[in-house]
């Protein structure tokens, strides 16, 4: 297992829409009926399996009463990711995200950090946010979308597993650097370092969407949330010249080259070790 990514990473939105109670779901698998309301900052850790590694989520819970600016401040300060709550029995949690929460997110944390928006309490009957709603109204303030149960479970532990991916390969330095700070006095040697590299690429050569790197990982069989060491070199070739193919079809042949560079330099490697 290689050495722990830490991530900073907030979960936000108004009072009483479940922050609290997503955390404790996903963290101890608990749920208690009462409201859990939240002074100041609560801070949690869990580690989430990433591609044969793990990325350690330091999430903080802050409070929902959106006066409290120094405290927020704080808390979303160099924030890598996010996780925005709306109660889907409240209409105005989920604009209220959007109007309020976000901006101040976005003005403390790293740039291009991955929001993920979780519209929860979906056991409940009383609904006001629809899916066809948060598509055509919403859908292009976030990352990606959970409809979520704390009380359930549903979807909560594959929504910060999600935001534990993106985090752990949403790189916010240079987009040209990405070839130095792969393979600078790094040996190259294994299949699991290859993807690695390849999804640093991925995340910061050219201008692929996210959706299209998730398809690659489907074509090329690998299960990006697997702890499993089987992560074989033939997957991991066939996602790299995937990505060459992506490039080369985008007409973006220096991103197809620096790729093509990092499969030259692990059979290089790969031969020393």
């Amino acid at each position: 297992m290689e050495a722990d990514v830490k991530r900073k990473v907030n979960v936000l939105g108004e009072r009483a829409v479940g922050k609290t109670s997503l955390l404790l779901r996903f963290v101890k698998n608990v749920f208690g009926e009462e409201y859990l309301k939240t002074i100041g900052t609560n801070v949690y850790t869990k580690k989430v399996p990433v591609t044969g590694s793990e990325v350690k989520l330091v999430m903080y819970d802050i409070m929902g009463e959106s006066d409290f600016q120094s405290v927020q401040d704080m808390a979303f300060e160099k924030s890598t990711g996010a996780i925005a709550v709306a109660d889907i029995t409240r209409e105005e949690t989920l604009y209220k995200l959007i109007d309020e929460w976000l901006p101040k997110y976005r003005k403390a944390s790293v740039p291009n950090a991955p929001v993920v928006l979780a519209v929860n309490k979906v056991d409940l009957d009383d609904q006001e946010i629809t899916k066809n709603e948060v598509v055509e109204n919403v859908l292009h303030y976030f990352d990606t979308i959970f409809f979520t149960s704390a009380k359930t479970g549903e979807n909560v532990e594959d929504m910060f597993n999600e935001l534990g991916f993106r985090t752990m390969y949403r790189h916010t330095s240079p987009v040209r650097d990405a070839e130095d700070i792969v393979t600078m006095d790094k040996l190259i040697d294994t299949p699991k370092k290859l993807l690695s590299g390849l999804l640093a690429y991925a995340s910061q050569l050219g201008e692929m969407p996210y959706s299209t790197m998730e398809d690659i990982f489907e074509e090329s069989g690998i299960d990006k949330f697997s702890m499993k060491e089987g992560i074989t070199e033939e997957q991991t070739l066939e996602f790299g010249d995937r990505l060459i193919k992506w490039y080369e079809d985008n007409e973006d042949n220096e991103s197809a080259s620096a790729v093509a560079r990092l499969l030259e330099k692990y059979e290089e490697d790969s031969k020393k070790s």
